[in-house]
């Protein structure tokens, strides 16, 4: 039998918490995205290995407000993504101090491609909130505090019914992340457990009765890679799908770490794999471990129907100010404000996620109306965490600059004359170093500096999220421009 090959991660680079949904032939991703916005990227895609962004659940600033707190912490945590009676369902959870603008919420839409909803609050509290249509037509929210509880829903009101509390997981610590699927007369429980770092797995549980008792799977963890030698490690907050002829699969979480001890840069990345259940209790990928390459035969493997897309997701922190950051043909153009990189707040960037270890960005800046401040290319993990290559205009002089930040320690380590108004800057990364780089008018590349990954590791320095190389811009004074090219 013919095989077709798919590796992971499906989605590389910053792509945490994966949820998923199939309406006829076409499947939908949708992830968390912490303090970037746009927020809850949706992806489409024909064959589950090649997806294409096609919009985001939360694109305008007035759906809700992020909070600038607590670096790579707060923000929107691990949305649910749901198909009832002819309409897409999103919830989430908006963590941070947003004056009454925070917790758990709903929103929806009739065109998945198009505008969501304003949000409805969900009176109900903590994390990792998902929904679950039963056949009778009644949905029910379940949510992640403390364990695992579940409340009848109206979806056209947000209306919760009672909690009941059905299940403390196997054991294992920070039981989150449920999703609830129907086969056969059961109720399955899907959870994580261990928390989302190498200790991370699957467990399942299941009930004749919704409300339980819920009898664990003799067999939990029902998927993990902790404690191998697999190049996917910290696998799980999974959901699962069934595709057309039948077939089950789980999109989950996993980390590449690029050294020992273990560190990861990338963030944590969307994987897929194949899940039997042909038996009552199902076995996910091989064995219960989650590969980096899956081997299936093409009866049963995701016809390939489409290529992926190589539009990046432009991004920026905590909120899409127009009057910071207009859009343009080629490029963006920043009116910048006075806050910088490492000050935690709303700013003239743009961001794309870095997606593979050895990958090159580049970008031409035009500061002809730049007179007090910097234009630049950063690598950046979190205001305490980034290095970056930019130029620098003041009243006196004009350089090229390169800086590096690492927690509380900073330093200036090459600055360069440059005369010069136009700049283009590139960023060359492999698995040890990123290298920042300015190019002449044939194109030839002059090294400016350049810093290690490791210290823009997510063990370092980071929490939830994953390294994002941006174009921003910074000034002194108002009514100031920089145009972006070609990034």
């Amino acid at each position: 039998m013919p095989m077709r090959t798919i590796t992971n991660p499906i989605l590389p680079g910053f792509h945490p918490d994966p949820s998923i949904c199939r309406v006829g032939e076409d499947f939908y991703l949708v992830m968390s995205t912490f303090e970037y916005f746009p927020g809850l990227p949706i992806y489409h895609s024909k064959n589950l290995a090649d997806w294409q962004l096609i919009g985001h659940g939360l694109s305008r600033p007035e759906q809700l407000q992020l909070s600038t707190e607590n670096p790579n912490a707060f923000g929107l945590y691990a949305p649910t993504l749901r198909f009832i009676k002819d309409r897409f369902y999103l919830v989430c959870t908006n963590v941070g101090a947003n004056e009454g603008r925070e917790g758990n919420f709903l929103i929806w839409t009739d065109d998945i491609a198009g505008e969501w909803s304003a949000p409805i609050w969900l009176d109900t509290p903590g994390i990792d909130p998902t929904i679950f249509a039963d056949d009778d037509g009644q949905t029910y929210y379940l949510g992640t505090h403390k364990e695992i509880y579940l409340r009848t829903i109206d979806l056209a009101s947000g209306e919760l019914g009672p909690r009941q509390n059905i299940w403390t997981g196997s054991g294992a610590a920070d039981p989150e992340g449920p999703h609830l699927y129907k086969k056969d007369g059961y109720y399955y429980l899907l959870i994580s457990e261990g928390g989302t770092s190498y200790g991370h797995m699957l467990t399942m549980a299941r009930s004749r009765s919704l409300t339980g008792p819920y009898e664990a799977c003799p067999n939990n963890p029902v998927m993990t890679n902790r404690s191998t030698n697999l190049p996917l490690q910290a696998a799980g907050h999974a959901d699962l799908v069934q595709d057309t002829q039948g077939n089950w699969w789980a999109v989950c979480l996993a980390v590449r770490p690029i050294s020992y001890p273990l560190r990861h840069l990338l963030g944590r990345e969307t994987c897929l794999l194949p899940v039997d259940w042909s038996n009552p209790w199902p076995v996910f990928g091989e064995e219960g471990h989650l590969p980096e390459i899956i081997q299936v035969d093409t009866a049963a493997a995701p016809k390939e129907t489409q290529k992926k897309t190589s539009k990046p997701d432009y991004v920026t922190l905590f909120e899409w100010d127009p009057t910071l950051i207009e859009e343009e043909p080629h490029g963006f153009l920043l009116h910048p404000n006075q806050t910088g990189l490492s000050d935690q707040g709303k700013l003239a960037a743009v961001f794309q996620r870095q997606t593979a270890f050895e990958q090159q960005f580049q970008a031409t800046f035009d500061c002809r109306q730049l007179t007090d401040g910097q234009a630049g290319l950063t690598v950046f993990l979190n205001a305490t965490h980034h290095y970056e290559g930019y130029l620098e205009k003041t009243a006196s002089s004009q350089q090229l600059v390169f800086r590096r930040q690492i927690g509380s320690l900073w330093k200036v380590e090459k600055k360069l004359p440059y005369a010069a108004d136009m700049v283009t800057l590139q960023l060359s990364a492999d698995k040890e170093t990123y290298r920042f780089s300015v190019l002449d008018e044939q194109g030839q590349a002059q090294l400016l500096g350049s810093g290690e990954t490791k210290y823009l590791t997510t063990e370092v320095g980071g929490v939830f999220t994953g390294i994002m190389v941006g174009c921003y811009a910074s000034a002194s004074s108002p009514q100031q421009t920089v145009r972006v090219r070609d990034f």
